[in-house]
């Protein structure tokens, strides 16, 4: 049982590997975690059921003189037996069923992101960055803003190079 745990974690670990990003990371750490509680879950009924079995073998294995109080506790613990192996296989099947899902999650493409709708559609022209040129200082010139700038060239931080080029709102005539 444990084996099958570790190649069920293992599977999920390397869908996870597969993508990238933090996100990724976070659900590959969130599934192998959840991977631990339940083997920690199933050692635990391992563990109850092999004591059953033992004092199961003890009972059988010693003098048969003690009769029907006897006989009663090795149907109890029978019955016990039964009933953490129905509990181990509804376990066993929740697990399959759960990594399955999940593996299969991060296996799905992202969606692609709705396209935004610009801040600016009007006609454009190329401006060359020169040295002490910043966004602000391009976006005050052009009479438009900062986000407007980096919303047409695609920008996410606010640093330019120099002889970088923009495109910028044309002028109105």
């Amino acid at each position: 049982m444990r084996m099958a745990l570790a190649l069920a974690a293992a599977a999920v670990a390397a869908a996870a590997h597969a993508q990238q990003g933090g996100k990724d990371s976070f659900m590959k750490q969130q599934a192998f975690d959840e991977v631990q509680r339940i083997a920690g879950q199933i050692d635990v009924l391992q563990n109850n059921f092999d004591d059953l079995q033992r004092r199961i073998s003890r009972l059988e294995s010693s003098n048969s003189g003690a009769g029907e109080s006897m006989r009663s506790e090795v149907d109890s613990l029978k019955a016990s037996i039964s009933s953490l192996r129905s509990e181990m296989q509804s376990m066993r099947k929740e697990i399959v069923s759960d990594l399955a899902s999940r593996i299969s999650k991060m296996q799905q493409p992202a969606a692609p992101a709705a396209p935004s709708k610009p801040a600016y559609s009007g006609p454009c022209q190329e401006y060359v960055v020169k040295s002490g040129d910043t966004l602000y200082i391009i976006a005050m010139a052009f009479k438009t803003s900062v986000s407007t700038l980096k919303e047409i060239n695609g920008l996410k931080r606010d640093t330019l190079k120099v002889g970088q080029t923009l495109l910028v709102p044309k002028a109105k005539d």
